[in-house]
């Protein structure tokens, strides 16, 4: 019997990279575009606490009296301290919806005081709206950005798949976007090439069992292997009696890409001689997470072509042994 085997990871995805700026142009652009938007951003904030100040201190004078001043000072920092902490928290990819929510209750109660204070006037009430709501658009920018950089950094963002094939083919783009989140694959690439091995995959079986009597003629280990794609299960399986010929070996030492020094190299090696060691097959997930858990960052989209130099250059050493 003759096993069917997933192909390799198909050419025809393989997208030239983007152009980058170099690393200390980017950071000095990053700089001056953040140091020319915090000051505005503080500013921001400053005026809409000023400009709320006098109206909440009137409102609040009845039941505070002398110490009114202490109430929209109080509110005005506990804003900010609870949406600065959301910030580190998104920072840190440990986000808490809890403190977001609390800090827009409290935005929201200030604008009704200020609201209430212009007496129905539809100016009024929109003036005293308009700068609370730019400041909440302003957090959220920056949120937006922070889990951007956070998902590429721990490898947890996962990309969108474009309108364009939700139009065109919205069945199997539907299929795709499920497989996408039962097997955490986060990038778009990622889930068109295991797409490809699949139906590559299936045409084999169809060619072999029949259009139709596949599903239920084909084996039980093959069929498994089929489910079992896009959990990234080792590519050298053992012998069966009758299988084909493996495919020749690749060049041993492929050329090191930049990004990959002798640190994260060895660290990779480590990892999956534990995990063979403990008869187990790791995913690039769990790869990702045992690399990070140790110290470095490295985006998911790099991890397949570490794991095939981290076993090209075992082989290469116990050959060279």
């Amino acid at each position: 019997m003759t096993t069917v085997r997933p192909p390799a990871s198909p050419q025809p995805f393989e997208r030239p990279a983007a152009t980058e700026l170099p690393i200390t142009e980017q950071t000095r652009t990053v700089r001056a575009v953040t140091g020319i938007l915090v000051p505005l951003i503080v500013t921001l904030a400053t005026l809409g606490g000023i400009g709320s100040f006098t109206t909440v201190r009137a409102m609040a004078e009845p039941w505070f009296g002398d110490r009114a001043w202490s109430v929209p000072i109080g509110m005005d920092v506990g804003i900010l301290v609870l949406l600065a902490w959301d910030l580190l928290m998104e920072y840190l990819d440990m986000p808490w919806p809890v403190l977001r929510w609390v800090a827009w209750s409290y935005i929201a109660a200030t604008v009704t005081i200020n609201v209430l204070a212009a007496h129905g006037d539809v100016a009024g009430s929109l003036m005293h709206a308009a700068m609370p709501m730019l400041f909440i658009t302003v957090v959220e920018g920056i949120r937006h950005l922070i889990r951007h950089h956070v998902g590429l950094a721990y490898g947890t963002r996962t990309e969108r798949i474009p309108t364009r094939r939700w139009l065109l083919a919205p069945v199997s783009t539907a299929l795709l976007w499920r497989r996408m989140a039962l097997w955490n694959i986060t990038t778009y690439r990622e889930a068109l090439q295991m797409e490809y091995r699949r139906l590559t995959t299936v045409g084999q079986l169809q060619e072999q069992y029949g259009r139709l009597a596949w599903r239920w003629r084909t084996p039980l280990r093959e069929r498994l292997s089929l489910r079992l794609l896009a959990a990234e299960l080792p590519e050298h399986h053992p012998p069966t009696h009758g299988s084909a010929p493996a495919p020749p070996p690749r060049d041993p030492q492929p050329p090191r890409p930049y990004w990959l020094g002798d640190d994260l190299l060895l660290a990779t090696r480590r990892v999956l001689d534990d995990a063979l060691a403990a008869d187990r097959a790791l995913t690039r997930t769990e790869l990702g997470q045992h690399l990070r858990e140790q110290g470095f960052s490295i985006s998911n989209e790099r991890l397949t072509e570490l794991r095939q130099h981290a076993v090209t250059a075992e082989v290469a050493t116990a050959s060279t042994a």
